[in-house]
């Protein structure tokens, strides 16, 4: 994982997003006028969520498609339905993290089947679970329950619970790979998941995230980390009872799974935390900021690799941006951001977009 390689276990993992998120919150937070601001990134992100989701279903979209989506023009149904659906389905997440809940019913999951199926061939089974009906999951060892709904309903009271009272790699993790065990529609569990998983991400304050599929390798690697995690349900599902559900959920490993979520999460973090920094300060090459901290640009260089100095990396890896505040310290080097940050810049926003318009060349 580029930036953070030393990560190594799912503990460091939890460590390294533990860091940033505190830094996060010490820089004001994740509001939503800093993504709308940060266009760029946010479509980026979307896309990204977009073609790695459809892929590991076996629908590989070009990037022609995707910017024929995003700039008005009607692409495939497939990637038009699932732009549009993430889209929808992350601001109202924002909205609710904003006012404060968490917020999870229902009629939202069946909304966002209903809206990534309309038009298609599906069209009459959108937004309604499959009670009744035997669905298998190809390759996996879980056979969902009939009372697809009975489920759904006891998910949606377990999963707030989860977020609440565990770490939030496992909380999402778990609530993963719960919902694809149930699978509980006739097609598309696997893209209404992802959505899902997303939109709980958001609700934390997180940015999304895009579970690498593009590869067979990692498409492997995704089926087989979610196999881990459903070990509780490989003889049959508990009761749809919130507690019996989490004592199954428990039997697995979660680890691997949430590894490879903090994977494709901490670098969209890295980013976001450093635009919140713009509120205060302009980011810097990494030759300024080896000058600041009185250093090498060598040294600056492994704390990257390390994961202990936070960049801006745009697409494509180019011009990487940083900032002595968003150095996270080491056993010799204490970390920098002072107690009370300076008032807020009144021109913070046209900053980002002068920032991203000379470092996100079209691509072509």
């Amino acid at each position: 994982m580029s930036g953070h390689g030393a990560l190594g276990s799912y503990d460091k993992a939890k460590a390294a997003l533990a860091e940033r998120q505190e830094l996060l919150k010490r820089l004001g937070g994740l509001p939503l006028a800093l993504l709308q601001v940060a266009n760029e990134e946010w479509l980026y992100m979307l896309q990204e969520d977009t073609r790695h989701s459809l892929a590991i279903e076996g629908y590989f979209a070009t990037e022609g498609e995707l910017e024929a989506v995003v700039q008005g023009r009607r692409g495939s149904l497939e990637v038009l339905n699932y732009f549009r659906t993430a889209q929808y389905t992350y601001g109202l997440a924002f909205q609710y993290h904003k006012e404060g809940q968490l917020h999870l019913d229902l009629p939202l999951i069946n909304n966002i089947h209903a809206m990534l199926f309309q038009g298609t061939a599906q069209d009459r089974h959108r937004g309604q679970p499959a009670d009744g009906i035997i669905r298998q999951i190809a390759g996996a060892r879980v056979q969902p329950p009939l009372e697809a709904t009975d489920y759904l309903r006891a998910f949606v009271k377990l999963v707030p619970r989860l977020l609440r009272e565990r770490e939030v790699l496992e909380a999402l993790a778990k609530a993963h790979v719960l919902f694809e065990a149930i699978h509980p529609y006739r097609d598309g569990n696997g893209r209404v998941g992802r959505i899902l998983l997303n939109y709980l991400a958001l609700l934390q304050g997180l940015p999304p995230l895009a579970i690498k599929g593009l590869t067979q390798k990692e498409r492997e690697r995704y089926y087989a980390a979610l196999q881990e995690a459903d070990r509780g349900f490989h003889r049959g599902f508990p009761p749809p009872e919130p507690e019996h559900l989490l004592q199954a959920l428990d039997q697995g490993d979660f680890r691997p799974l949430a590894f490879l979520l903090a994977e494709t999460l901490l670098p969209r973090l890295d980013n976001l935390v450093a635009l919140a920094l713009m509120r205060f300060d302009n980011l810097k090459p990494l030759e300024e900021v080896a000058r600041d901290l009185g250093v090498s640009r060598v040294l600056v260089y492994q704390w990257v690799s390390r994961g202990r100095l936070v960049v801006y990396r745009p697409r494509g890896g180019r011009h990487l941006l940083s900032h002595p505040w968003l150095f996270l310290g080491t056993r010799k080097h204490p970390k920098l951001l002072p107690p009370v940050l300076p008032p807020e810049r009144p021109d913070w926003e046209g900053k980002i977009r002068d920032l991203q318009q000379s470092l996100w060349a079209p691509r072509g």
